[in-house]
Order: structure tokens, then C-alpha cells, then sequence
């Protein structure tokens, strides 16, 4: 005669399962992290490699991260159209660990703006970087000129891309385009020779001393941690970073400038005419 299972001895199979599942859930959480930080790292490659191939295109100037064509019209045109046709594929813009990805479109729409292209984009241009001109619409005042990439004093620690999140309803500055970090504490960042690379939020180089008179010691800072994000705590989730305090005099996670220059972190030098 075939013998049931005692309730004692479902119960111990029970336990051994949820203990089983306990260890073995964060483990599989890390892998499934682990993979989205190797996807991102290559997606930044990818777009640092865009970048070089516009380069040879466009004599060694840099792209704007945003213009409007003509200076005529509220289509703005950025970074991310102007490295689309070498991409070939925009899907390159968007982190995988950023579900659902940012909406630049949107970003755009509700400044009264509108995109030319890409509507998504996860990682954040370094404004410092790249050449903008807004001139002519009432939310900007100052312009950057068009820089040359030779002209970099130090490639390899220029920050060119990274994991970051562009607060809305908000000026298009760059205390308003955050670092974040989206893996295990920590981001993806590409630089201005086209590595990519992966850094814990602490571990971010800084680019160095800035020149005096500048408002932040060094180039790249990240203020952390921040009280409203709980006690000892990175604000890292979309929500938090919207709603955390940014400001030109006390940006947080300002990974813009360029090391060895004078631009330090605002990227509007040059009066609108």
C-alpha cells in the first residue's frame, strides 16, 4: 500500500525550497545585472566608436549635443540624431537596465521643443563636450562654440557618455542631466578616446583640479549620499533623481566638463548675440 507524505515531512520540503530559493534568487539577480552591465558597456562602445567614425567625417570637430538647424524653429537636432546614421541602430542609445528607457522626445516636448529623430535615449552626453546652440529660444542665453577632439588635453579622461538621467520640466542645463547609477552602485561611462568602461559611483575619476575661480574643486564630483533618498543612501531610481536637488551652484552627480580646460561645469560660455 503506497504511504502519503506526512505533513512534518511537507513542511521540511517546503522549507528546504524557500531556503533553496532565498540563496539562489540574489544570485541569479546579480547574473541577470551583470549581463545588463556587459550590454551596456558595448552599447557604449559602440556609440564612443560612432563618435571617432563622425570625427573623420567632420574634421576632427566634435558634434553638438543640440542645435535647432538653421537657428529657426523648436525641432532641435542633438547628439543622438547626429550619431544616428552611424550607429545605424538607435537601440544603442537605450540601457538595458533602464526599463522603460528615458523619453528624450518627451524631454523636449515639454519645454515646447521638438525632437528631429531619436525619441529614447539612456546615457547622457557630457555638455561640457560637445558644441550646443539654443540661441533665440527664451530658455537659453549663452552658447558653446564647436570644438576639435585633437585639441583634448587629456582623451582618455574626458568623459564623453554615461549612465544618466535627464530631469523634465526642466532647463536643458547641465545640472539637470545626472549621472546614475543603474548597476550594482555603480555606471558605465565612455570617454573621448571611445573606451567604455564600468565605475562604482566613488570610483569615477575626476578629472583633476579645475582652474581657479571655478565653482566645484574638480571636474567630475558625486554628491552622495543624499538625506531625501533615506539615510546613507544613493538616489539612484528615475523618481529619486527627479526629485533631488540639482543646481548650478550645487549640481549632484555632474559629470560634465572637460579636464584642462576652462570648462569646468556649465557648458554655455559665450553670451547669445
Amino acid at each position: 500500500m503506497r504511504k502519503a507524505f506526512t505533513l512534518i515531512e511537507l513542511l521540511v520540503v517546503i522549507a528546504i525550497i524557500a531556503i533553496l530559493a532565498a540563496i539562489l534568487f540574489p544570485v541569479f539577480a546579480k547574473a541577470k545585472d551583470a549581463a545588463k552591465k556587459t550590454q551596456s558597456i558595448n552599447n557604449m562602445k559602440q556609440i564612443g566608436t560612432s563618435v571617432m567614425i563622425y570625427l573623420a567625417d567632420y574634421d576632427d570637430q566634435m558634434p553638438m549635443s543640440a542645435y535647432r538647424p538653421g537657428q529657426t524653429g523648436l525641432t532641435v537636432f542633438s547628439v543622438y540624431d547626429a550619431l544616428d546614421p552611424y550607429m545605424k541602430n538607435v537601440q544603442i542609445l537605450t540601457s538595458p537596465a533602464d526599463n522603460p528607457p528615458q523619453s528624450w522626445k518627451n524631454r523636449l516636448n515639454g519645454l515646447g521643443l521638438q525632437s528631429s529623430k531619436v525619441e529614447r535615449a539612456s546615457y547622457v552626453p557630457n555638455l561640457g563636450l560637445f558644441a550646443e546652440n539654443l540661441c533665440g529660444l527664451p530658455i537659453k542665453t549663452a552658447y558653446t562654440p564647436i570644438s576639435n577632439h585633437s585639441g583634448l588635453e587629456d582623451g582618455t579622461g574626458t568623459i564623453m557618455f554615461f549612465d544618466g538621467y535627464i530631469k523634465t520640466a526642466a532647463l536643458l542645463d547641465y545640472y539637470t542631466f545626472l549621472g546614475q547609477a543603474r548597476h550594482a552602485d555603480g555606471l558605465v561611462v565612455n570617454y573621448a578616446d571611445s573606451h567604455a568602461k564600468f565605475h562604482k559611483w566613488n570610483g569615477i575619476p575626476t578629472g583633476g583640479a579645475t582652474p581657479p575661480g571655478s565653482r566645484a574643486a574638480t571636474y567630475y564630483s558625486w554628491r552622495s549620499p543624499e538625506p531625501t533618498c533615506g539615510p546613507d543612501q544613493l538616489c539612484w531610481t528615475n523618481q529619486e533623481l527627479q526629485a533631488v536637488s540639482s543646481t548650478a551652484a550645487n549640481p549632484y552627480n555632474d559629470l560634465h566638463g572637460v579636464p584642462g580646460s576652462t570648462i569646468t561645469d556649465s557648458e554655455d560660455q559665450i553670451p547669445c548675440p
